[in-house]
């Protein structure tokens, strides 16, 4: 079954599209001209949302020292002059009501009393020096947020202390996706050119369900002017506005997808010779590929054998302005046994499409800061991240395996800057056993969370407009240097940024001369080695750094080609090609009335921050985004009916969850948004709404990969009380 997109559809799909647009609650402003800047009298300040990593630039307007009204940077292809509902919601951050005021330790009844911060970063660093004496520097890791600023004082203040296990929280669900497309072009990522595109097929919903206001509007811009966006996906979401056809796959079986239309393609005999120039093991993987038929993979996937091979020949009519999107955040599509065969196959996918730098193709290669030339040049360090033995394929590591790693003592000391990992990871009791084992356990972070009570101890932070930050260079296609300054004064007197924490752990460590310098002072090197001023680039906040052309790829792989051959996962055990593997579980296989419980990012939620930020808040309970959505025919059976209470459960979790019923998802499965079942009091706002689809999870990782397997997870769904 395949379902175009109407209007009808749309609608009945996107109830919350319409409080997007207002979801700033008091904050004024997507757009503005010279008169309404004037008549406003307004501070304005460039810098930065935190919301999710695409950290979009937006010019802050502030009256009488706090915001009042956000305009998205029209030089910034991500934000492209406005912001989404995340972007006005975290805006008022500052001004939360449940920021923490004071460092906090855990006392021996695991209650936590209030510090002066030295005595918090004294007591911090002794137990960094006594893990370091105990068990090695290899016993210290840190989790940050994905910001570019928590993300660069981190790792320094790691390498400083001679550990190498530094990870980013906002890669973790992706990190299969990243490394599975290393393995194959040697790149982690890449970047559609949606507006010039004739066709995409997105794989997963995250591409455009959490998206930047850049992506939606080169999609919208790609659709009007007649490309086919066909979104492969379990679940139909609310941002299939920008789509002109779901095709409603089985959970996890996108791999079977992709091979088919892989398929199809080496069938016609339509890959280019400039294309078939670039692969290493084209041939091998050709002959591979003979039994992957549309046929086959209509008995995988669900899809009709027709409609897979008619996307590949609309591919192949379209090429080289067409690829396949196997989605940033990789919350669908991504989280299951075979993910990182997934991004290794769509890459191969997309090679034989001949659409790697081209217009309306992919494009790789983002710019970066090159700091080796200057006192900021990164540490070295000797040590190998503790994770790579048993992930050897996780070229950013496996965030998830440290927490296996700390469960098992072997990481003593652990830093989590705004990762709320006890909530996210799989197996919420295991990952905050694993946060508890741990000697020393520091939390940084302005609210109190699941994974912060779980700590030793907690550090009150300043939100990312109370201070000036790092520069972020983003884009392959169009590639820009982002600066942030400080907005506002700090309205937590005693919170201190993570540049001024890490400092001091640094300092307290006895290894402080790594950090002999300001933010500013490091922002402006990064600024010169892109060509500009500081203060020029922050009078701007985003600037240029030139278009993408259509120049053939330098291929960072050991053959200079893109490789259909992979002696790394080979020795890992997996397929050396790209070949069918199942998912880790089934709901056929597992019985009668399970359902795979799966999850992803809704429009308005990025993280725990986001669902207890006020304004999302009230749109989440508006507009119900909390419930789980369950095929109609599956409600049926159940006898359930929209807005019922009902009961998922499996032999992990059970937890009571308001039902929405519909038919734009795939009857096999069941979808929570991620973020919610928070249970934490003190956030407020969050509290009390959803359920946390992580605890239904056990704790496993993707083979070879160490992404966390969230979507391997089944559960059964009842009318609660009967």
């Amino acid at each position: 079954m395949t379902q175009p997109i109407t209007r009808r559809t749309f609608v009945a799909a996107s109830a919350a599209g319409a409080a997007l647009a207002a979801s700033g609650a008091a904050l004024t402003g997507c757009a503005a001209s010279p008169a309404v800047d004037e008549a406003h009298a307004a501070e304005v300040v460039n810098t930065q949302c935190t919301a999710c990593p695409k950290q979009c630039s937006y010019a802050a307007y502030t009256v009488d020292g706090a915001i009042d009204k956000v305009v998205g940077n029209t030089a910034d292809p991500a934000s492209a002059g406005t912001l989404c509902a995340r972007g006005f919601g975290m805006a008022t951050e500052a001004t939360a009501a449940d920021r923490l005021t004071d460092p906090l330790r855990r006392t021996e009844n695991g209650t936590f009393e209030a510090i002066p911060w030295d005595v918090a970063l004294a007591e911090i660093g002794k137990a960094v020096s006594d893990v370091k004496a105990q068990k090695g520097p290899a016993a210290l890791a840190a989790v940050s947020c994905g910001t570019s600023t928590a993300d660069w004082y981190m790792e320094r203040l790691m390498n400083a202390l001679g550990s190498a296990n530094v990870y980013v929280n906002a890669t973790t669900a992706s990190g299969s996706v990243a490394s599975g497309l290393a393995q194959a072009i040697g790149f982690t990522s890449y970047e559609v050119d949606y507006s010039r595109a004739k066709m995409v097929v997105i794989l997963g919903a995250s591409t455009v369900e959490m998206p930047d206001p850049g992506t939606i509007a080169g999609l919208e811009e790609a659709r009007v002017a007649g490309a086919k966006i066909v979104m492969v996906d379990s679940r139909m979401p609310a941002s299939s506005s920008v789509a002109t056809e779901w095709l409603p796959v089985h959970a996890g079986t996108e791999l079977a997808f992709v091979l088919a239309v892989a398929q199809v393609i080496v069938e016609r005999d339509a890959v280019t010779a400039e294309a078939a120039a670039m692969m290493e093991g084209l041939d091998a993987w050709k002959t591979a590929l003979a039994d992957y038929t549309p046929e086959w993979a209509a008995t995988v996937t669900g899809l009709g054998a027709d409609r897979i091979r008619s996307v590949a020949d609309d591919l192949i009519a379209a090429a080289p302005a067409a690829c396949v999107d196997v989605s940033w955040m990789a919350l669908f599509g991504g989280a299951y046994g075979n993910t990182g065969e997934l991004a290794r196959a769509t890459a191969l996918t997309n090679t034989l499409l001949g659409c790697w730098n081209m217009p309306g193709g992919a494009y790789v290669g983002v710019p970066t800061v090159d700091w080796s030339s200057t006192e900021f040049a990164p540490l070295a360090v000797t040590a190998v991240d503790v994770t790579a033995e048993a992930y050897p394929l996780a070229v950013q590591g496996s965030a998830a395996e440290a927490m296996r790693l700390a469960h098992e003592g072997v990481i003593d000391g652990l830093f989590l800057v705004d990762a709320n990992v006890v909530a996210e990871y799989p197996d919420t009791d295991f990952v905050r056993e694993a946060v508890e084992a741990c000697t020393l356990s520091v939390a940084i972070t302005p609210q109190m969370t699941e994974t912060a009570r779980a700590c030793t101890y907690v550090l009150p932070e300043k939100v990312w407009a109370e201070s000036a930050q790092l520069p972020t260079v983003s884009g392959a296609v169009h590639p820009v240097l982002k600066v942030s300054g400080a907005v506002v004064e700090p309205q937590v007197e005693n919170a201190r940024s993570v540049a001024e924490i890490a400092c001091g752990v640094a300092a307290a460590a006895g290894v402080g001369n790594a950090f002999a310098f300001s933010v500013e002072d490091a922002a402006a090197a990064a600024c010169e080695a892109c060509g500009c001023t500081y203060e020029g680039a922050l009078a701007v906040g985003a600037s240029s750094l030139g278009s993408a052309l259509a120049v053939p790829v330098a291929w960072p792989t050991a053959s200079g080609k893109v490789e259909c051959a992979s002696a790394a996962c080979a020795q890992a055990d997996l397929p050396e090609m790209p070949v069918w593997v199942e998912p880790e579980v089934a709901p056929a296989a597992v019985g009668y009335g399970f359902y795979r419980l799966t999850t992803g990012n809704e429009a308005t939620q990025a993280a725990t921050v986001t669902v207890n930020a006020a304004p999302l808040a009230a749109i989440a309970e508006q507009y119900a985004l909390d419930e789980v959505w369950v095929n109609a025919d599956v409600a049926a059976d159940a006898g359930l009916a929209e807005g019922d209470k009902a009961i998922i459960e499996n032999e992990y979790y059970s937890a009571p969850v308001n039902v929405h019923v519909t038919e734009l998802i795939e009857p096999a499965s069941l979808y929570l948004a991620a973020h919610y079942g928070v249970q934490e009091d003190e956030q407020t706002n969050a509290t009390g709404r959803g359920a946390r689809q992580a605890s239904f999870a056990t704790f496993q990782l993707e083979p070879g990969y160490g992404a966390p397997l969230l979507q391997e997870t089944m559960a059964t769904i009842g009318k609660a009380g009967a």
